[in-house]
């Protein structure tokens, strides 16, 4: 505080000016987070039986840094959630399990939401990759065993009417 000299004023008023920047960042941040959606809801439907339906609370993922980290390091997540990974472009994304501490349920699926590809029971850890190959706009990750639960096939679609609806950002 040498270069503010004997001037205790100044020293007091750039203190204040500090602490109130601090307070002024830490009020955007809180602010951004309370204008964005932390989930989005992907209904899994059977196309063959409208009775048979799962809901999905998925975080989403649409970022390319948000996509590769995905769930790693986590060591469980609830049973009916999950991550959605979105790509803007229909692409042939492939995935692992590098960190990922619990085993899942892949799904990918095209824009309109028809799965294109299953992957069940990805064991966790492995370098393995999985891909379903182009045309791929959506991938949900799920809790491994959730597939065979509910005996979803490529016949189900996938709704994202929750995730085109939204009017917030996601978190």
């Amino acid at each position: 505080m040498i270069i503010f000299g004997k001037n205790k004023n100044i020293r007091y008023s750039v203190l204040f000016l500090i602490t109130a920047l601090g307070y002024l960042v830490n009020a955007v941040n809180v602010i951004a987070k309370e204008n964005c959606t932390q989930y989005t809801a992907v209904v899994l439907d059977n196309r063959f039986d409208k009775r048979q339906s799962v809901t999905i609370q998925a975080e989403v993922a649409d970022e390319p840094d948000e996509r590769a980290l995905g769930l790693m390091n986590r060591k469980k997540i609830d049973k009916n959630k999950g991550m959605l990974f979105v790509y803007h472009f229909p692409s042939a994304p492939q995935f692992w399990m590098k960190n990922t501490q619990i085993s899942l349920d892949i799904l990918f699926s095209s824009y309109n939401g028809r799965i294109i590809k299953i992957f069940e029971n990805v064991p966790k850890l492995t370098e393995k990759k999985v891909t379903a190959g182009d045309g791929v706009s959506f991938v949900l990750e799920i809790n491994s065993g959730l597939v065979k639960e509910f005996e979803i096939d490529a016949s189900w679609i996938m709704n994202f009417s929750d995730f085109f609806e939204a009017t917030k950002p996601f978190c």
